[in-house]
């Protein structure tokens, strides 16, 4: 199984598309019709969740009504792609972590990941935690990974398919560590999860947020947080550097512009935004859901791009992972 991920990455670069031409609308008069956020997931995930969530504060600051649009397909690229191609002014996407993924793993897309898109805000995080199987005699990270390399390619991880956020990170793991898992994809992280509660594999990275009713019910055994600090919804949780592990990871959501978008519209999206997830019904929401709210601007969600296409890429290289 664990064949399958560790081929060669096939094209490290990927060919920007021509930029269109800046849309001449004053800030002002801007929005002067719907907005659409478009999110490249079916409905019911957590982006389409965290995108209306902010829909009704969004659209008091706006002034226009704001449709959040549904374009799942191609593990995001449909819908990706589609926002990359909008020449409006007014639609706009609904990005997460997998959007720095992507480049890293795929050879070919049709857009450019990094170069297609103007960033506007982070908006949410959510921290991921290595999760397993009660059963699994491993109490702590450190007893875990002497396992793993007690028993090469013995310890099994659940993914939610080749080349995802949770295929990647227990690559990460190993190449820090030295271990060697193997990693079996599934068609999304909710039946990886639920086989490690079945005890059918042994581990998964997931969020609080995606295994928050297995983690209530005693049905999964936290090891270790991939976050700076012990994170609130798991306070007794150490975090994987506590562990001895230097790995920082969660999933981010954020909103990204068209690069033909012009810059007096994305500074006024960046700031209705802000104003949106400041909202005590947005900070309720995502506090129920263990999302951490994030208005951080434009600058820093550049930033955690910048960090995340050079993380994965690497990550992606070194670990020969690559989507067929």
């Amino acid at each position: 199984m664990h064949s399958i991920s560790r081929r060669r990455i096939v094209g490290a670069g990927l060919a920007a598309a021509p930029f269109a031409p800046a849309l001449a609308q004053p800030a002002a008069n801007w929005p002067s019709r719907p907005v659409r956020l478009i999110v490249p997931y079916a409905a019911g995930g957590p982006s389409d969740i965290l995108a209306r969530a902010v829909q009704a504060p969004l659209q008091a600051a706006l002034g226009q009504p704001i449709v959040v649009e549904n374009r799942p397909g191609g593990g995001a690229i449909i819908g990706t792609e589609t926002a990359a191609r909008a020449e409006d002014g007014h639609t706009f996407l609904v990005a997460d972590s997998p959007h720095t993924i992507i480049p890293a793993v795929q050879p070919r897309v049709p857009y450019d990941p990094a170069n297609d898109f103007r960033p506007i805000t982070l908006f949410g995080a959510v921290s991921m935690v290595l999760m397993v199987n009660p059963a699994l005699p491993a109490r702590s990270l450190a007893e875990f990974i002497a396992s793993a390399k007690a028993r090469p390619d013995a310890v099994t991880f659940g993914s939610s398919g080749v080349g995802s956020l949770t295929h990647l990170l227990p690559e990460w793991l190993g190449l820090i560590t030295g271990a060697k898992f193997t990693t079996v994809p599934y068609r999304g992280s909710g039946p990886a999860l639920l086989d490690v509660v079945a005890g059918q594999i042994n581990a998964i990275f997931s969020s609080t947020l995606s295994a928050a009713g297995p983690l209530r019910d005693n049905q999964v055994r936290p090891l270790a947080v991939a976050a700076p600090s012990r994170i609130p919804a798991l306070p007794e949780v150490p975090t994987m550097r506590e562990g001895g592990v230097d790995l920082v990871c969660g999933n981010w959501w954020g909103v990204l512009a068209p690069r033909s978008t012009p810059r007096q519209v994305a500074a006024r999206l960046e700031s209705a935004l802000g104003e949106a997830i400041d909202h005590p019904s947005v900070r309720d929401r995502f506090a129920a859901l263990g999302i951490e709210a994030r208005p951080r601007g434009a600058a820093p969600f550049a930033e955690l791009l910048s960090a995340e296409f050079a993380t994965w890429a690497r990550v992606a290289r070194d670990a020969g992972v690559s989507v067929q």
